[in-house]
């Protein structure tokens, strides 16, 4: 069916013309107001898309850092010092981050003051960037924790072995069996114990400090704790043990010299009564006068030395 002609009202009048004009001017009013409508909502869209693509960006990149802030490389004790360098590189970066967060934020609150059409959505993904971002910020500083525990473990444990393999070194020494030969070698064995006993004085500041770190470990709260108490307890033991062995090596160092010396008296005592036996065993007395007053006034010197010697030899107590 054809259409039908539109029926064009035949303009009279001033007033059918004024009307007309009314009617021409209120709709193109409207058709602005519309437009500008559409384009403010047009305007919303394109900025909620932007908020939209910037909040799953953001996400995206919070899951990926997640991701290596919950690892458990703290559990590998090598390359500690590395990895809590890497550790606060990676700290620095999420730091740097922080104003994309901050920016989004902006772009949100801001769309929701204008009461946005996306308010509630634009304020829910904000609440789930926020948690998103704290969890990375606790994941991080938990991590750094951990690290840092790690490392101060295994300084503990090398402070506690490096005194350790000191204190065994040292125990062989003292708990040998060599006690001299004679009273020179007794006297050699002296002196090296008399050095030995300042270098334990000298190193007992080590067994103090390994235990001091060892109690701030503990206070501190330190996840080893059971670990720490058991090595703190291995090495006190073993310098106890030390020091016992070392007092008992003394003694029988002491006791060693007191028979050496008490040797070396008698042999030389005995070297002298056999010297003297000789001079006693002689028929030598004498040709005429002079030789004979000679003869008795060296053995009547012999005699006041002998006397005077026997006294001397009080074996063990000589000095």
């Amino acid at each position: 069916m054809d259409a039908q002609p539109r029926d064009i009202k035949v303009l009279e009048t001033v007033d059918d013309i004024q009307q007309r004009r009314d009617q021409v001017l209120h709709h193109y009013t409207q058709f602005k107001q519309e437009a500008r409508v559409k384009r403010e909502k047009l305007e919303d869209a394109r900025r909620f898309q932007y908020f939209k693509r910037d909040a799953d960006e953001l996400e995206s990149w919070i899951n990926e850092k997640l991701q290596a802030a919950s690892d458990e490389s703290y559990k590998d004790p090598t390359n500690l010092q590395a990895k809590i360098q890497k550790h606060q590189a990676f700290e620095a970066e999420v730091a740097a981050h922080s104003n994309a967060i901050a920016v989004l934020d902006n772009s949100g609150m801001e769309m929701i003051n204008r009461n946005h059409f996306a308010s509630e959505v634009i304020k829910k993904r904000l609440d789930e960037l926020h948690g998103l971002w704290e969890l990375l910020l606790s994941k991080l500083a938990d991590k750094g924790l951990k690290l840092q525990q790690a490392l101060q473990l295994v300084q503990f444990l090398r402070q506690c072995d490096e005194v350790m393999f000191w204190i065994n070194d040292k125990e062989a020494f003292v708990t040998t069996e060599e006690f001299g030969q004679d009273l020179e070698h007794v006297e050699v064995l002296q002196r090296k114990f008399d050095e030995f006993h300042k270098d334990m004085a000298s190193q007992e500041f080590r067994v103090v400090e390994v235990n001091e770190l060892g109690d701030k470990l503990i206070k501190e709260g330190h996840p080893e704790e059971l670990i720490i108490q058991k090595k703190k307890e291995e090495l006190n033991d073993a310098w106890q043990r030390l020091k016992a062995l070392t007092l008992l090596r003394q003694e029988k160092l002491f006791g060693a010299h007191e028979i050496q010396r008490f040797n070396r008296d008698a042999d030389e005592t005995i070297a002298w009564i056999t010297e003297k036996d000789l001079i006693l065993s002689s028929d030598d007395y004498g040709k005429d006068l002079v030789s004979i007053q000679a003869l008795q006034r060296k053995h009547e010197g012999m005699e006041r030395f002998g006397c005077s010697g026997r006294q001397g030899f009080n074996f063990g107590t000589r000095s």
